[in-house]
C-alpha cells in the first residue's frame, strides 16, 4: 500500500486555520471600529476599520501562494509571510494590544475600582474610551478569541515550516558570540551618564541584553537579580543590563536598581553581538505562563504606584529576544546564551552554577 507525503505536497490545515482566523479577527475589529467611530464620533476609527479590511488582501494572497505550491521556494516564502502577517497584525495589533490591553485590561481595572487618574494615564482619551457602552466593550474584548486561534495556528504553521527546513531562505544569518571569543574593550554610558567599562579589569561582567523599558517579563527577571544582587556581587560578578530603549524611557523604570542600566535605542550592541528580534519572543508557548505571571505582577505594582506602565510603542519594538554573556577581565567570553523567547535567560541559580565549571 503506497503512502503520500501530504504535508510536503499540500497546504497544511494550519495554513487554512491561520487565514480564516486572521480574516475573522480583521472583520471583527472592522465591525468594532465602525460601531465605535459612530458611537463616539471619532472618524479615525472608521479609517482603522478600512485598514483592517485592506489587510485581508495580502493575507489571502499569501495563503493562495502557499496553497498553490507549498513545497517550492515561492510557496514556503508565502507560508512564512502568511504566518508573519497574521502574528504581526491580527494577533499582536488586534488580539494583544487592542483586545487584551485596550479592552480586557481596561475593563478589569475599571470594574476592580482602579483610581480614575490611573485609568486616564493608562488609557488617555480620545484614543481610548472608559467603559460606557456594552456592545463596544464586548466586541472589543471578543477580538481576543479569533486572534488566539490565529496565534495557535500560526505557531503550528511555523513549526511545520521549521521541521522541513522551509524557513531557511527567510532567516538572516548573524554572527553570534561563542565562548572563547574575545570582546573588544568599550565604554558604555549608563542611564544616568555614568561610564561603564567592558570588560571590567577586576571582575567578571554578566552582560544582559534585555528588551524594552518597563517590559513585564524583564521586570520579573530583574527583580530576581535585585533580590540576590549581594550574592551575585560576592561571587565576583558585575551586572550590566542593556535595554533597546532611550535613556528617557529607562529613567522612568531604572530607579533603585543596584546595577548598571544602559540604553541602546539604536540596537548597536544587539547587532554587534548577534541578538535579533523575533515574533516568537512572545508567541512561543513556553513563555506564555511567564507572560501571564509577569503582566499580573506588573499590573498590581502599577496599581500600587510602585511601577510605571511601559510605553505604548516602545523604542525598538516589543519582539526583542534576551541574551546573556559572561565576560572575563581579559575580554574572553566565558559563556553565552541567546534566548529563544522573551523569558529565556539565565536564572540566578544557573548564573552562579556556571562559575565552578568555568574555573574548573
Amino acid at each position: 500500500m503506497s503512502t503520500v507525503n501530504v504535508d510536503a505536497t499540500s497546504p497544511s490545515p494550519r495554513a487554512r486555520a491561520v487565514t480564516l482566523g486572521a480574516i475573522t479577527t480583521l472583520v471583527a475589529t472592522a465591525i468594532h471600529h465602525v460601531y465605535g467611530g459612530v458611537r463616539y464620533a471619532t472618524p479615525w476609527r472608521l479609517h482603522g476599520a478600512a485598514v483592517a479590511l485592506a489587510l485581508c488582501v495580502p493575507i489571502a494572497l499569501a495563503y493562495a501562494g502557499y496553497r498553490r505550491s507549498p513545497g517550492t521556494r515561492a510557496g514556503r516564502i508565502s507560508g512564512g509571510s502568511l504566518a508573519a502577517l497574521a502574528l504581526a497584525f491580527p494577533v499582536t495589533s488586534i488580539g494583544l494590544f487592542e483586545g487584551a490591553y485596550n479592552h480586557l485590561a481596561k475593563n478589569v481595572l475599571f470594574f476592580a475600582g482602579a483610581p480614575r487618574d490611573l485609568l486616564l494615564r493608562m488609557f488617555p482619551p480620545p484614543t481610548y474610551e472608559l467603559p460606557g457602552d456594552a456592545f463596544f466593550e464586548i466586541t472589543g474584548v471578543g477580538q481576543i478569541v479569533p486572534a488566539a486561534i490565529t496565534a495557535i495556528a500560526a505557531l503550528g504553521l511555523i513549526g511545520n515550516l521549521r521541521r522541513r527546513g522551509l524557513l531557511g531562505d527567510l532567516r538572516r544569518r548573524v554572527t553570534r558570540l561563542a565562548p572563547g571569543a574575545v570582546l573588544g574593550a568599550r565604554e558604555l554610558v549608563g542611564v544616568h551618564g555614568e561610564r561603564i567599562r567592558i570588560p571590567d579589569p577586576t571582575r567578571i561582567v554578566h552582560l544582559q541584553l534585555r528588551r524594552f523599558a518597563g517590559c513585564p517579563v524583564c521586570n520579573l527577571h530583574l527583580r530576581s537579580i535585585t533580590v540576590r544582587h549581594d550574592e551575585i556581587a560576592a561571587a565576583g560578578i558585575r551586572e550590566v543590563v542593556v535595554f533597546h530603549s532611550s535613556a528617557d524611557e529607562l529613567r522612568l523604570h531604572a530607579d533603585g536598581l543596584p546595577f548598571a542600566v544602559v540604553p541602546d535605542p539604536e540596537k548597536r550592541l544587539y547587532a554587534e553581538l548577534g541578538a535579533e528580534p523575533s515574533l516568537l519572543s512572545v508567541f512561543d508557548p513556553r513563555v506564555w505562563p511567564t507572560i501571564v505571571h509577569a503582566v499580573a505582577r506588573s499590573a498590581i505594582a502599577i496599581l500600587r504606584g510602585r511601577e510605571r506602565p511601559p510605553a505604548l510603542i516602545p523604542t525598538g519594538g516589543r519582539f526583542g529576544l534576551p541574551a546573556d554573556f559572561l565576560v572575563a577581565p581579559d575580554g574572553c567570553v566565558l559563556a553565552s546564551k541567546y534566548g529563544e523567547h522573551a523569558g529565556d535567560q539565565w536564572s540566578v541559580d544557573e548564573l552562579l552554577a556556571l562559575l565552578p565549571t568555568l574555573s574548573g
